[in-house]
């Protein structure tokens, strides 16, 4: 391991030159060729279930050890108070305190504690074991991240602390080494806030990511290169101190570097109450600006000018992100094979290779087109608080849940709506009327044409004279009076028929137009 002579931080052997003051690291000479003393702890058994396997990480109040479960068999992390604070009663008051507060945080995104107890003159903190490795870790061999990376990792980061906020819990020392992200293979990367409301119990407790840690009990508590301007004055802390410590995370994910530093605390300090920060686009210049102003607008001097807690600021970065069509684990859906397809080239062995930035770009100019409709009381909700301090939003918000996309429509709008079937039914009216009439006007000049038809004389023809008939005889033309009579009864019916079918039409008609006078 090799260390910084300048900020005491630690790092592995690959590592040459510290990232955050960039100072040429050194290795221990206590430790080389010395045998790592052995601590008493280990393969020792807390209360009967609780056997130390091994040292993880030594702070300035705790260490922490991965240990077993003996009666489930399961593998656990142990926080254990340091000897020299064993004997301060209010140390062990407070570390009871801060341990009944984590224990009621659940979130997926917050370490989860699960055991507290004292044995031997020993008091600890039981803790899921996490397997990965923390921020500071990762932007030290990686930093600047890419946008959407950082962006993934922040709004994970801001729901955890949203839901310390809604529990009245303000962390106090956000910062890289405190973040951890757990890597499997098969699963995106899962945030852990690690230390909700623990605080140094001196100023001489050094942090185990930075020596230069002020954690004086009612002074200033926090790390000089994360700590908002309240905290540098050593005022009262509100939730905006923790986003204002969320933006200076971000803002080094996105640039590579924090917005201030110095040599001493009290330079750092002066830098975070007094000097605007530069433009992370100033060092990377492809950070979009929309994410670059809500970097800025938590970085802001005053606390009633950021987003008033957590959850308000991860709505901010996540509709931003929904805008620049960024990656991120809240996202409700995911691309379809075709949409990766009309971004991707496929190789000739049969690979489709996509095109992230033609696939955001795509994601982008969809997600511009929709609206997320808000309820003035939920918007009043999320906004303002009460008047004791603490946050007033919904449960619903700092859960993480996302709205769906819903089309707003003005009022105007709707009354055009409204009068829109007024209209159709007119124009339906015409064409039935036009209609009937048609069918009315054919049906007349149809019948009349089959009467003629009917009675029309057969067309002359040439025939031989027909021979002298006989004079009719009285029957005969009692016969054909009979037959002009029926002949005459006929005609009479059909013109009667023809009168009727007249009249059925008039009379449709006449109703058309009284549903075309008054339709409601």
């Amino acid at each position: 391991m090799l260390h910084c002579p300048i900020c005491g931080l630690q790092y592995s052997t690959d590592t040459q030159v510290c990232p955050v003051d960039n100072s040429p690291l050194q290795a221990d000479p206590t430790a080389i060729g010395d045998e790592t003393p052995v601590d008493p702890l280990i393969g020792y058994t807390h209360d009967d279930k609780y056997r130390i396997e091994k040292r993880l990480g030594i702070g300035g109040m705790c260490t922490v050890y991965r240990a077993r479960h003996l009666l489930i068999d399961r593998p656990v992390a142990i926080k254990v108070l340091n000897p020299r604070f064993v004997e301060d009663e209010a140390a062990q008051v407070r570390f009871r305190r801060e341990a009944r507060a984590a224990g009621r945080l659940q979130h997926t995104n917050a370490v989860g504690v699960t055991d507290f107890g004292s044995t031997s003159g020993y008091v600890y903190i039981v803790m899921e074991l996490l397997e990965g490795r923390t921020l500071r870790e990762v932007l030290a061999k990686e930093a600047p991240l890419d946008t959407a990376r950082a962006v993934a990792l922040m709004l994970q980061t801001a729901a955890a602390v949203a839901a310390a906020h809604e529990a009245g819990i303000i962390h106090r020392d956000l910062k890289p080494a405190n973040i951890f992200i757990v890597q499997n293979s098969e699963v995106p990367a899962v945030v852990k806030v690690l230390d909700f409301g623990i605080a140094k119990l001196a100023a001489e407790s050094f942090d185990d990511d930075d020596p230069k840690t002020l954690t004086l009990v009612g002074v200033m508590i926090g790390t000089p290169r994360y700590m908002s301007p309240e905290q540098c004055d050593g005022a009262e802390l509100t939730p905006a101190a923790d986003v204002y410590s969320l933006g200076v995370i971000l803002y080094e994910m996105l640039s590579g570097v924090v917005p201030f530093s110095g040599s001493t605390p009290l330079a750092i300090a002066i830098k975070h109450s007094s000097e605007e920060p530069r433009r992370p686009s100033e060092y990377v210049a492809s950070i979009p600006p929309a994410l670059e102003q809500v970097v800025l607008h938590a970085l802001q001097k005053r606390p009633e000018d950021r987003p008033a807690n957590a959850a308000e600021f991860r709505l901010e970065l996540l509709a931003t992100a929904e805008r620049l069509g960024l990656e991120h684990a809240a996202v409700t859906s995911a691309p379809d094979i075709q949409a990766l397809r009309d971004v991707g080239t496929e190789s000739p062995s049969g690979r489709l290779v996509i095109d992230i930035s033609r696939l955001r770009e795509n994601r982008a100019a969809t997600s511009s087109g929709e609206t997320t409709v808000i309820s003035p009381a939920l918007a009043a909700a999320v906004i303002n608080s009460d008047s004791t301090g603490a946050p007033a939003y919904s449960a619903s918000v700092s859960s993480g849940k996302q709205s769906f996309p819903r089309v707003r429509i003005e009022l105007g709008q709707i009354q055009r709506f409204r009068k829109e079937p007024l209209l159709i039914l007119a124009l339906a009216g015409l064409i039935l009327v036009a209609a009937i009439s048609y069918f009315a006007l054919r049906s007349q000049d149809v019948a009349p044409a089959t009467n003629a038809n009917a009675t029309a004389s057969p067309s002359p023809s040439v025939s031989p004279t027909p021979a002298p008939t006989p004079l009719p005889t009285s029957e005969q033309k009692h016969s054909a009076a009979n037959a002009n009579a029926n002949a005459n009864a006929n005609e009479n019916t059909n013109e009667n028929a023809n009168k009727k079918k007249g009249s059925k039409v008039g009379r449709a008609l006449k109703k058309v137009g009284r549903i075309l006078k008054k339709p409601f």
